[in-house]
């Protein structure tokens, strides 16, 4: 704390923050030396600093005994808190384990195909006790992320499988109402993290509080096997939104017109899936469903990338084993043409991550062939935050949708 020196802090047997470097160390402890020993203040660390004092020869003694006592102090201080409790293999098994082995088949995991993938480190198809204990440890955690909060009056059914790929199983959130009515129009998010990591779980609270507002949403996962494997994941967006298409009648809602959204990596996938509608190439064949159309309607966009070439350029990490035809090929801006469906863009002016110029760029090119696109740059905003499904945007977003998906009028027109 910025009023209290180390001395007192050591005294009141307080943890406190300890600074790294060791000429402000030194300048500290001189201040509190004096204040300590004299009870006078002679002036700044700066101004101490800028005097060519001699420093006593039992400083170092005195600045290691502080240390210690910090770091007994704050040790104290946390074993006094209370620990969570750790998700055991046990526990985990006891979900898993069909056969109950002692071992986790890649066909007995109900849970997302990613996370099985990280657990299983020998990639042999089965996870053990101690790739799980590894993993979670290397992770940080024990069990993937809990969902959003579901507003009242919607239900969620999970883990719907789209397709199985190689042994992988593809799956899909859907939220809906509770009650059955009217057929609602339909909605789909495509998770972020840079096509290697995050899940369908990962859905922007906005789209999950739309299904309380008229429509039905769907959360997918696809394969995450990087962009270089391009072009698995649009074949898997496809796929996914074919086979939604395919059970439309099913699950009671409406696909005459679809709307996406996506953060991020998916927000690169909404780009090429709203852009490349009848391209073969992309398509592919996916969960099968053929007979189904991919087109969707409607595309919100949270600071994707669009044109892969530029953004090599500037990013040397995103550019590594990724050749100019892969860089096209997957680019959304490579698809624009004017049929292309209305789009909403959403960037941060400070994201570090993708550069907001890759939306400027989209927006720009959508204008240019008289196409609908709306670019809103948020101030001070980064790559994801809060921001991005807060009040203001969850009421563009909305009414965005409402007009292209619901095909409501705007009031007054």
């Amino acid at each position: 704390r910025k009023n209290i020196s180390l001395v007192t802090a050591i005294r009141m047997n307080q943890p406190c923050w300890v600074l790294v470097n060791s000429t402000a160390i030194i300048r500290n402890l001189r201040r509190i030396l004096v204040l300590n020993n004299r009870g006078v203040f002679l002036g700044n660390s700066h101004e101490l600093t800028g005097k060519q004092m001699k420093l006593p020869a039992t400083l170092s003694l005195i600045l290691t005994l502080i240390l210690i006592n910090v770091g007994a102090a704050a040790e104290q201080v946390q074993q006094n808190q209370p620990r969570r409790s750790r998700f055991t293999f046990e526990q985990f098994s006891k979900r898993h384990d069909t056969n109950q082995d002692g071992k986790i088949e890649k066909d007995e995991f109900k849970g997302a195909p990613q996370f099985f993938r990280r657990l299983d480190q020998n990639g042999d198809g089965t996870i053990t006790g101690e790739e799980f204990q590894k993993g979670a440890q290397r992770n940080g955690r024990q069990q993937p992320r809990g969902g959003r909060k579901i507003p009242d009056g919607v239900k969620v059914i999970k883990d719907l499988e789209y397709a199985s790929v190689a042994g992988e199983s593809l799956r899909l959130d859907l939220y809906l109402p509770e009650k059955p009515g009217a057929k609602l129009p339909l909605l789909v998010w495509i998770h972020g993290g840079g096509w290697t990591k995050g899940s369908k779980a990962g859905i922007n609270p906005m789209f999950i509080h739309l299904a309380a507002e008229g429509y039905a949403t769907a959360s997918i996962d696809y394969r995450l096997d990087g962009l270089t494997s391009h072009p698995k994941q649009i074949h898997d967006c496809k796929g996914a939104i074919r086979w939604l298409r395919a059970n439309a009648d099913k699950y009671r809602y409406d696909v005459t017109r679809i709307g996406v959204g996506g953060g991020s990596a998916g927000g690169h996938l909404v780009l090429l899936l709203g852009l490349s509608s009848g391209i073969e190439e992309l398509e592919g064949d996916v969960g099968g469903n053929r007979d189904q159309s991919s087109q969707v309607h409607a595309v919100v966009d949270l600071y994707g990338p669009s044109a892969l070439g530029r953004f090599a350029e500037q990013s040397k990490r995103f550019s590594h084993n990724k050749t100019p035809e892969l860089l096209k090929s997957a680019s959304p801006i490579t698809y624009l043409s004017k049929d292309d469906p209305p789009l909403l863009i959403f960037h941060g002016d400070k994201d570090q991550v993708v550069p907001p110029d890759q939306s400027k760029q989209m927006h720009k090119q959508y204008q240019d062939a008289g196409l609908e696109s709306s670019l809103h740059v948020i101030e001070g905003a980064g790559h994801g935050g809060p921001q991005f499904s807060d009040s203001t945007r969850y009421t563009l977003v909305k009414k965005f949708l409402d007009r292209h998906i619901k095909q409501i009028a705007p009031e007054g027109g």
